[in-house]
């Protein structure tokens, strides 16, 4: 996470590296070593605009890719390290989500809202109506992801909203997190991080209770919350 001193600049992103494949966590540390790196010119671009933040991000994932696939090919395992990353930035009252593989972004204020979309085999049956929402969570095709970084020449991440900033409602509480984090836990848990004053320590609580409940994945999330006026 990068807070700019003196002002009501954010960016905040959580990497998942891809079990199952070679150096996920070196995947993982890239990507968020490239977003600390590209804080400063995706500020500025808050400032010019949507169009000219949207494509410094997009700009900044290709960097991310480009950085893995590098490094995967130096180990002569080229294809084979990869990641998920999830970004919000933030400045003023604009804000944008970006995400690509099965990391989550979540506004929370009131309701919860997924903002993110999965990239997976799972969602995307989901979206054509061949899988129900009961079949989706428990489906196997959940964890099988169609976009990721680093395991591609091109990535293609989603930018939400799509063509314009989302409005901070006051109070507003935005939490990051990996499919091991979420994947045991529901918007009643969620919910736990709105109204306590120790958001850091429910976050920690929240991830203990999705391993007491059975998950056995990486477990990362970040917690933002935004002034009350």
């Amino acid at each position: 996470m990068v807070h700019q001193p003196g002002s009501e600049k954010i960016i905040a992103g959580v990497a998942d590296g891809l079990g199952g494949m070679f150096a996920g966590d070196k995947a993982a540390e890239i990507a968020v070593e490239t977003l600390r790196e590209w804080a400063e010119p995706l500020f500025s671009a808050m400032e010019l605009g949507f169009s000219q933040v949207s494509d410094s991000l997009m700009q900044a994932y290709q960097v991310a890719n480009d950085r893995i696939r590098s490094f995967a090919n130096a180990q002569g395992k080229p294809n084979e390290a990869g990641t998920t990353l999830t970004v919000w930035i933030a400045a003023g009252s604009r804000c944008l989500t970006a995400n690509i593989g099965d990391t989550r972004c979540y506004s929370i204020n009131q309701t919860v809202r997924q903002i993110t979309r999965d990239h997976s085999v799972a969602d995307e049956l989901m979206s054509q109506g061949i899988l129900s929402p009961k079949e989706f969570a428990s489906s196997p095709l959940r964890h099988q992801l169609t976009q990721s970084l680093g395991t591609r020449v091109y990535v293609d991440p989603d930018i939400f909203p799509t063509d314009k900033f989302d409005e901070i409602a006051p109070g507003l509480t935005v939490l990051l997190c990996s499919d091991g984090f979420y994947a045991m836990l529901g918007e009643t848990d969620f919910h736990q991080l709105e109204t306590t004053p120790d958001l850091q320590g429910e976050l920690r609580r929240l991830a203990d209770e999705s391993l007491e409940r059975g998950s056995t994945d990486n477990i990362s999330a970040i917690v933002v919350r935004t002034n009350k006026k």
